[in-house]
């Protein structure tokens, strides 16, 4: 909690009215020699195109002629110039205003108000005492142009001369630049507000500050001097009113900030509990995604299985389908399905045929005693015609030898195998094919 004596220790502090710490408010005193004398180098580009010089001037000497407050040496020439009786008073080297004739007097030994203004969009040049407008005048066409910005800033004396008559000699107090035209109004205010009048509403354009001069260089007899003790009724009160419109404006900056800083610190609690939540949130989605790949890795290793399952009941489904294509293969067999055969289908039965029919029958009397494999089965039914073909008939024989000397129940002997070829000749009615051996079959 900020205390209101700290407050105040602030506020006193940025207080225009530079004062020292016995509490008294600042000036400047000059020696009556050119060797007494501030100088420094400043940035004058602000002031390029307006400015307006205000300062407080005591006259100390009157004896010399032409007593020059301040000059701004730039480019070689003197920029701007100001006399503390009028004689010189420039910008832009300008000397529509300089006279042998004083053009206003101002009193010696006591305080008064002077201002110079000069706008590049006017090309005019005023010069005010104590708020009222004494001169005024526009620059000649050959100057017209904007002010230099780089040079040094002289105080007290002319730059290039010794000359004791251009020695100002007197006391300075709240010298400032702006670097815009002051209306004639503000000036007035200024003047009448007296030695403490507050700034405050010209700080924008307020760039050259007294309280920054007070800090630099002094050459020779420059003494800081107490313009007036503030036990004085006027600038006393003028200070406190000044002090109380700051604190009244800092005290509203403070419920301001105090109002933004509650807000913030609802607006952090509330984050605060929506980052716990979202904690929350996210040990839970955590957690449910451990689970979830737990029953990933679950459903893997069961997909896999069932994939094993799969090609096992692939294989047995391959198997089954295999052994009932031979079922349904055999199923409708009948005894008179040899009548779907080429010797007695779509044919005239005759006494032969069935005579025919007899001996085939009786022909597997020769084959009493063998397994009646695919192999046997397959042969009748290819080849029972009435015409065969000699090469696959022998091969046919061959295979059937080959299959019944597997057959380990069936006893082949020399007699069986000959009645073998004897029934390949006498019902299929050919010869073993030329150029064939059938020792094979004997040996």
């Amino acid at each position: 909690m900020i205390s209101l004596n700290a407050v105040l220790l602030i506020l006193t502090s940025t207080v225009f009215c530079p004062v020292k710490s016995d509490d008294t408010l600042t000036a400047l005193r000059f020696g009556t020699t050119s060797s007494d004398y501030i100088r420094f180098n400043f940035d004058m580009s602000p002031f390029r195109s307006s400015l307006t010089i205000c300062t407080w001037v005591k006259r100390v000497s009157t004896a010399n002629s032409n007593p020059i407050i301040f000059n701004y040496w730039a480019n070689s020439v003197h920029e701007i110039l100001m006399s503390a009786i009028g004689t010189y008073n420039r910008v832009v080297t300008d000397d529509v205003l300089d006279s042998s004739n004083q053009y206003f007097t101002t009193p010696a030994n006591n305080w008064f108000h002077y201002c110079l203004n000069w706008a590049r969009s006017t090309n005019m040049i005023q010069i005010f005492v104590d708020g009222q407008l004494v001169r005024t005048g526009q620059t000649s066409s050959s100057n017209w142009r904007d002010l230099y910005s780089s040079g040094e800033l002289w105080f007290n004396r002319l730059q290039n001369s010794v000359s004791s008559q251009y020695v100002f000699g007197g006391e300075l107090y709240m010298f400032n630049i702006f670097s815009v035209v002051l209306s004639a109004e503000s000036i007035k205010k200024i003047a009448d507000g007296g030695l403490c009048f507050p700034l405050d509403e010209f700080s924008d354009s307020r760039i050259l500050k007294w309280e920054d001069i007070l800090t630099k260089s002094r050459t020779g007899s420059v003494t800081e001097v107490t313009v007036m003790d503030t036990s004085n009724a006027k600038c006393l009160r003028r200070k406190m009113e000044s002090l109380i419109v700051k604190l009244a404006r800092t005290q509203r900056e403070l419920e301001t900030v105090s109002n933004r800083l509650n807000r913030t610190e609802l607006q952090l609690e509330a984050a605060n509990e929506r980052v716990n939540i979202t904690v929350e949130e996210l040990a839970t989605a955590k957690s449910n995604l451990s689970s979830t790949t737990e029953e990933l890795a679950t459903t893997k290793r069961n997909l896999s299985r069932t994939q094993e399952d799969l090609g096992t009941c692939s294989t047995t489904l391959t198997d089954t389908k295999e052994e009932l294509a031979e079922s349904r293969r055999y199923s409708n067999i009948t005894k008179w399905d040899i009548l779907y055969t080429s010797p007695y289908h779509n044919k005239i039965l005759t006494q032969e045929l069935i005579e025919r029919l007899k001996s085939n029958w009786d022909v597997l009397s020769t084959f009493v005693g063998v397994n009646m494999t695919d192999t046997i089965v397959e042969h009748f039914r290819k080849h029972d015609v009435e015409k065969g073909d000699c090469d696959l008939e022998i091969s046919d024989i061959f295979d059937m030898i080959d299959e019944l000397v597997e057959d380990k129940t069936v006893k082949i002997s020399r007699v069986f195998i000959r009645g073998l070829i004897r029934h390949f000749r006498e019902n299929h009615g050919n010869q073993p094919c030329e150029g064939q051996e059938t020792d094979r079959e004997i040996s």
